[in-house]
């Protein structure tokens, strides 16, 4: 377990110091003002790497929360052009205005299904942590860095090994985020995460397509 004041890990016992953690001096710099599209998407490729610096600085930054949500879209358009619409343009009985209207609206069943699925996700591995492995975070603290790490989902667009390898990536974002921002163990992280993920990865294989 981890002390909510000082931060220290603890097994059975612990002397806690009462002094919480000083920040480092990378972490104690503040975002770049105004737009900052390029450090948010360090910010995002630093998360998907396990860095526990990155995770933090997002996990404390409000806007953290709008540019996770950018990527997110971003991604999701990315899973709908790669999966999707080559089946789309090799219908030829779609007219033009029949595509646009098709690609229109799948742009928005993936942003709403997969954004639903995230969240979801997100949620329920939080609630877990917080009810088993009495966790310490809070689940816009959480929801931040993994919205920014959301990202690895895109490789399900790469032929054959996709669908796992985002599978795998995303479990690894997960834990490590739940681990860093919520304030449990490695183990405890990976066995919520592996286990909210394959629950809705075989929920998505036994629904009816």
């Amino acid at each position: 377990m981890r002390c909510e004041l000082c931060g220290m890990d603890y097994g059975l016992t612990h002397s806690c110091s009462g002094i919480a953690p000083p920040l480092t001096a990378e972490e104690a710099v503040p975002p770049p003002p105004g737009i900052a599209p390029g450090y948010y998407f360090r910010l995002a490729f630093g998360i998907a790497r396990w860095d526990d610096v990155a995770i933090r600085r997002a996990a404390r930054d409000p806007d953290s929360l709008f540019y996770g949500a950018v990527f997110c879209a971003l991604t999701a358009a990315i899973i709908f052009l790669g999966t999707a619409l080559p089946s789309m343009l090799r219908d030829r009985v779609l007219s033009a205005e029949k595509l646009f209207w098709q690609v229109l609206l799948g742009f928005l069943f993936v942003w709403l299904s997969l954004g639903v699925m995230a969240l979801v996700q997100i949620v329920l591995c939080h609630l877990v942590a917080k009810w088993f492995f009495a966790a310490t975070g809070t689940l816009v603290g959480v929801t931040r860095p993994l919205l920014l790490g959301w990202f690895v989902n895109g490789l399900i667009v790469i032929p054959l090994v996709g669908p796992l390898a985002a599978a795998i990536a995303w479990t690894a974002v997960l834990m490590s985020v739940f681990e860093e921002a919520d304030g449990i163990r490695r183990m405890q992280a990976f066995l919520i995460s592996a286990g909210i993920n394959a629950a809705f990865l075989a929920l998505q294989y036994f629904l009816p397509h």
